[in-house]
């Protein structure tokens, strides 16, 4: 006998909850998938919106650095190059969950701030970051920085010097260049400042040309300490009238030159004294260098003196300085006034005596002597004072036998002028025989 089960009525089967739910999802599918959607969607703003929901970011930053001028107007500057490479860190953030994955670390802009800093030596700086809608920054790895920092100072009226190098093309003159500006300001850490005397800027020479009348050029500018030792660093600035600046414009004037003599020929006028002569003249210097336009040069030939010295009853040299005639008309001139030296000197007078007896002296006794000629003409020459009133009969013309014993004798012919030793004597001829011999006894009686 089967035993028949029976199923409780209205208690349906379990494949028949399955079939029961898969018909009501078939009812409106895509509405309800929508339905589900959209919940997560919500779900996932709220949680987006809500700020208390943060998770932990660390980030590999670079860190810009602030503040530099504030400290500078506060009389202080960091000597430690801080910009030339770029300052990392590990920053770490509290990033809101909804921009967890906006948030990098530009959004928090870290920082070294410089105005942190209050005094001079060795400082401590920590980072910062600034404000950021995406979180808050909790940390960085360091936290800081040790940096170098001295006194800022300014230093006005610092001259510009120009420094001439290299050398200029012959021929050419260059006025004085000028700079401009002339003076400037120079800022910077009180030990690089205070080393500071000049500022430089060399003009090369070699790169002037005439081809170029009002020559310019843009040069850098150097500071130099009073040794001459340059001071370079980054932590300076130059400034001119509060503007910064890193050179200087030098101008100058470049023209050609030439060489022109002092003419000589009409350096002296009148006439020395009686018995005086003009002996020589001398200008020193006797060439001078003028530089104006091509066009000028062409025609300059000669420089003149603008007064003539005047020798008019002159009995001793005279040396003076006279101005140059123009020379202050050209753009240079290398002299503008010159030294004249006018040699006055006794005047030579000569005179031709004839007909003056030759004479032997110093013959020793008991000798005898003949002249080949016993009567010659003389030039006599010499100061004129001192030979323009001489008489014959002051000249005396002999040869001398001392020490000569017997025999025949070339002698010179002397001349004696009574009254002056100071003369030129020239016999008509300059030797005659002289024959001395042994006085006989028909000379005795």
């Amino acid at each position: 006998m089967q035993t028949q089960t029976h199923k409780k009525p209205g208690a349906p089967r379990p494949d028949s909850w399955i079939r029961l739910i898969w018909n009501r999802l078939r009812q409106h599918l895509f509405v309800k998938l929508f339905a589900v959607l959209l919940a997560v969607f919500f779900w996932m703003v709220v949680i987006a919106s809500d700020p208390t929901l943060t998770r932990e970011k660390v980030f590999s930053a670079t860190v810009s650095v602030t503040g530099a001028d504030t400290l500078r107007s506060r009389g202080y500057i960091v000597m430690d190059d801080l910009t030339s490479e770029p300052i990392l860190v590990e920053m770490t953030a509290q990033v809101s969950q909804g921009n967890y994955d906006k948030a990098t670390a530009v959004s928090f802009s870290p920082r070294l701030d410089l105005t942190q800093i209050t005094g001079e030596g060795e400082q401590e700086v920590f980072f910062t970051s600034a404000y950021s809608t995406y979180g808050e920054v909790t940390g960085f790895e360091p936290a800081s920085m040790k940096v170098m920092v001295e006194r800022y100072i300014t230093r006005s009226r610092v001259p510009v010097v120009v420094r001439k190098t290299g050398q200029a093309s012959e021929g050419l003159w260059y006025s004085t260049p000028t700079s401009d500006p002339s003076m400037v300001t120079v800022s910077g850490p009180a030990s690089l400042v205070d080393q500071v005397r000049r500022a430089v800027v060399e003009l090369p020479l070699e790169s002037l040309s005439t081809d170029i009348e009002s020559a310019s050029f843009t040069l850098p500018i150097k500071l130099e300490t009073a040794d001459g030792t340059q001071v370079d660093s980054s932590l300076i600035t130059i400034t001119s009238e509060s503007v910064s600046v890193n050179s200087a414009r030098v101008d100058c004037d470049v023209l050609p030159t030439r060489e022109v003599s002092v003419d000589m020929a009409s350096a002296i006028t009148g006439t020395p004294a009686h018995g005086y002569i003009v002996g020589g003249v001398s200008i020193s210097p006797s060439l001078v260098t003028v530089a104006d336009s091509a066009e000028t040069l062409d025609y300059l030939e000669a420089i003149f003196l603008q007064n003539a010295v005047n020798v008019d009853n002159a009995t001793e040299s005279i040396l003076v300085t006279v101005p140059l005639q123009g020379a202050s008309s050209y753009v240079y001139c290398s002299a503008k006034e010159v030294s004249v030296n006018v040699n006055i000197i006794p005047a030579t007078h000569t005179h031709t005596y004839t007909y003056l007896p030759v004479l032997v002296e110093n013959l020793a006794p008991g000798l005898t002597a003949r002249l080949s000629r016993t009567v010659l003409s003389a030039v006599i020459s010499g100061a004129y004072q001192d030979v323009e009133g001489l008489e014959a009969s002051s000249v005396h013309l002999y040869v001398n036998a001392e020490g000569l014993e017997e025999g025949v004798y070339n002698a010179p012919v002397q001349c004696r002028v009574d009254g002056t030793e100071t003369y030129d004597f020239t016999p008509q001829q300059p030797t005659v025989t002289l024959t001395i011999t042994a006085e006989t006894a028909a000379d005795d009686e």
